[in-house]
């Protein structure tokens, strides 16, 4: 899983998440010397550290145990028990293992990445993880299934299912999928591959060699293909998507493409904001803000006035703020954002004490206009926003 990495803006932290095959160099660099403890062993999944009182057990088992569900669910059991590699920073802290910069796209972190333990010198099969988050989680472990059900798989399909499934919302101890991934979206839409490009990226497989740029490439190719597949058919079809995948051609794949770009999808996938399961409302929200789009701030701020359940208002909230930091509303839109979203964030009250402070914090960071102390204040609160 990688991170790209972004300024903080008035309004938003811009972080933006997505899954990669690192290479083996990179692989060998971070986890080859290591020596791994196991921590803990759960029903189809253990966690290994280097340094195990280090870690923070819970948290990788409430991310780990939903997680390993939702994909045992889609893709069948696993056949193996899959190792969960709980890794640190450079700084000794949870969170960056490796910085790089993405040619043409920005600063990219590594958050998390499976490998097949393919070799002697390599790192051993498994995830390696910086943070115990359900949705990174989500999208390893699709990987180490994939890795049990078809090595030979076209990495843009891998990737692509692994995107889809990966962004969703952890409502409690349910992963709910909603799968359109708004960051690959917008830089699609703004550097779309033309056909020459397309067929490379189609070809490329989990064992060939990539830089970085292409193999993010891969993954919003991927995931724009997929997120096709998801939503013509409606639910998760893997055994007929491999036959397809496997003989797709570049014309169907252009194809599919150009449906995932079109103004159509966020238009239709918005309705999902009205859905009654409130898990559906937040995990649709949840990294709207990316889009930089004026017809997604008014559809949040319409839901927002109709919204009763104090979670899902405080995501429609930060997302509103988050997508009015992205691109400046025009006057009359601004002026009903501030009207509409600090009301909504006064009167949400959160379980989680944490999370309430935190609401509590960005309200007074915000206040006369400033932004000081933001940033602690929308980490604590990233589940809401940080697709």
């Amino acid at each position: 899983m990688l991170e790209r990495t972004m300024d903080r803006s008035l309004h938003a932290s811009r972080c933006h998440r997505l899954g990669a095959a690192l290479s083996a160099a990179l692989l060998v660099g971070l986890t080859g010397c290591s020596t791994w403890h196991r921590v803990e062993a759960y029903p189809g999944w253990s966690l290994y550290s280097e340094v195990p009182e280090g870690v923070d057990v819970g948290a990788f088992q409430r991310a780990y145990d939903p997680a390993f569900d939702a994909v045992e669910t889609v893709l069948g059991k696993f056949r193996s028990p899959v190792r969960i590699h709980a890794f640190e920073d450079e700084d000794g802290a949870a969170g960056v293992a490796a910085v790089q910069e993405v040619p043409g796209i920005g600063r990219a972190r590594v958050r998390a990445y499976h490998t097949r333990g393919e070799g002697p010198f390599g790192p051993a099969a498994g995830i390696y993880a910086s943070s115990a988050d359900p949705g990174t989680a989500v999208h390893e472990l699709v990987h180490a299934r994939i890795a049990e059900i078809d090595r030979d798989l076209p990495l843009w399909f891998e990737e692509g299912l692994a995107c889809v499934l990966g962004d969703g919302f952890l409502d409690g101890e349910r992963w709910v999928v909603d799968g359109l991934a708004c960051w690959p979206l917008r830089e699609l839409r703004e550097r779309t591959p033309d056909v020459t490009e397309l067929a490379r990226l189609l070809a490329v497989r989990a064992d060939h060699g990539t830089d970085l740029r292409e193999n993010v490439l891969v993954h919003f190719v991927g995931w724009a293909i997929v997120f096709d597949m998801y939503r013509t058919e409606g639910r998760v079809d893997w055994p007929g998507w491999i036959a397809q995948a496997r003989s797709m051609s570049v014309a169907e794949a252009r194809e599919r493409l150009q449906r995932t770009l079109s103004a159509e999808t966020e238009t239709a996938w918005l309705a999902r904001l009205d859905d009654v399961d409130r898990g559906v409302r937040m995990a649709t929200a949840k990294g709207l803000w990316k889009l930089r789009s004026e017809d997604v701030l008014r559809r949040l701020l319409d839901r927002l006035g109709r919204e009763e359940d104090p979670e899902v208002q405080v995501a429609l909230s930060i997302n509103a703020l988050a997508a009015a930091g992205e691109r400046e509303p025009p006057g009359r839109l601004a002026g009903r954002m501030w009207r509409t979203v600090w009301p909504a964030l006064r009167r949400a009250e959160l379980a989680n004490p944490v999370e309430e402070a935190a609401v509590e914090s960005l309200l007074s960071s915000f206040r006369w206009r400033g932004n000081r102390d933001s940033d602690a204040a929308l980490d604590a609160l990233q589940r809401f926003w940080a697709e």
